[in-house]
């Protein structure tokens, strides 16, 4: 007798390279990104699903989201700049963010972490 299928059906959330979100990880906290949310971040905790203490963060300082497997960032014109891999970020212009610690928000360091499912 044949033993039954038991894998599980594909994930519709799965990216090709397989990963299903992004989490920011910084030393005040964590935060996981989904695919087709745009999330705000910033020192405004009433407008800012992702809130950074620090006084140089901007109150809505930059906007991530998770599409096709990859982490994007965009700079909401902050004061002290939004960074990838030592790179200043253009306002109003999406940016790829690879994995690792590549993202900095003003001053706050955060380290980009793919979700596999």
């Amino acid at each position: 007798m044949a033993q039954p299928n038991l894998v599980p059906p594909p994930n519709p959330y799965a990216t090709p390279d397989g990963a299903v979100a992004a989490a920011l990880v910084w030393a005040g906290g964590q935060h996981t990104v989904r695919p087709t949310a745009e999330v705000l971040v910033g020192r405004d905790p009433g407008r800012c699903p992702i809130v950074l203490q620090e006084p140089r963060v901007s109150a809505v300082h930059a906007t991530v989201r998770f599409e096709g497997g990859q982490l994007y960032v965009r700079d909401e014109g902050s004061n002290n700049g939004t960074h990838v891999q030592g790179q200043r970020v253009q306002a109003g212009a999406w940016v790829l963010v690879p994995a690792g610690p590549t993202l900095r928000i003003g001053p706050v360091e955060l380290t980009v972490r793919l979700e596999m499912p």
